[in-house]
């Protein structure tokens, strides 16, 4: 299985202190070039083995150790991807993209105040390049522990970045859910189905908030499509359940 190679391979590299030279760098540099084609296929195995080469040939490659941070998170070994992270950090303490894929570990574990404070850390450096995934990723953070108005107001700090950001819209519309606040979480969650059509999550909010207002046509609609695209998920079948009850 990948997942056993993968866990096979799973040491952590500490710091060296030797400095590389020249064509050690130039090596990593290919290492991480040739991971970043294997990531982009999907072969994460692959993907992990080269980032390993690459750190064992210059310690300082931080590119390398977020990348394994990333490939562990997904194999869902947290505390390696830690490690890995702050692995990076420690080689670039502005390294944004690092500290924001950090506080998404923290939100997949549930630490949601940890979660914050790297995402606002992420922002703190004024060239990060993406920072409406921060801030959105810290308006899930607030979301999920309870606080909805802060939640609300960084979700809308992602969209003054990024209007067209799926994501932010449908974080938005769960932030409006709780805020009792149907028409705005319906005007969020319409809007990210028009980015991505394909947004199962959105359609299946959409569909319990027509659901719980009585309005079955528009709710079945939106269930169907959650039961056809998600139709070998537990989330598809109980939006057939709910469609057959809707029926009658």
């Amino acid at each position: 299985m990948v997942f056993c190679c993968v866990s096979a391979l799973l040491l952590f590299i500490a710091a060296c202190a030797t400095t590389p030279d020249y064509d050690d760098v130039m090596q990593a540099a290919a290492y991480v070039k040739l991971g970043n084609s294997y990531l982009n296929e999907g072969q994460l195995s692959e993907a992990f083995v080269e980032f390993q080469k690459a750190v064992r040939l210059d310690p300082r490659n931080k590119e390398s150790y977020n990348y394994l941070g990333f490939i562990s998170a997904r194999y869902k070994k947290y505390d390696d991807a830690v490690k890995y992270y702050k692995q990076a950090i420690s080689i670039d303490p502005d390294y944004s993209e690092a500290l924001n894929n950090l506080g998404v570990v923290y939100v997949e574990t549930g630490d949601w105040d940890e979660a914050v404070k790297c995402f606002k850390a992420a922002l703190n450096n004024p060239v990060y390049r993406t920072p409406a995934w921060a801030y959105s990723n810290m308006g899930y953070a607030y979301y999920k522990k309870g606080d909805y108005k802060n939640a609300e107001k960084a979700v809308k700090e992602a969209l003054l970045r990024n209007p067209v950001f799926p994501s932010a819209l449908y974080i938005l519309g769960l932030v409006y859910v709780k805020l009792h606040d149907d028409g705005a979480a319906i005007d969020a969650f319409k809007k990210a189905i028009g980015i991505a059509p394909g947004y199962t999550e959105a359609h299946w909010e959409l569909a319990n908030i027509y659901m719980r207002r009585g309005d079955k046509a528009r709710a079945l609609k939106h269930f169907s499509i959650v039961a056809e695209q998600d139709k070998d998920t537990r989330r598809g079948g109980e939006a057939l359940e709910l469609m057959e009850r809707l029926k009658y």
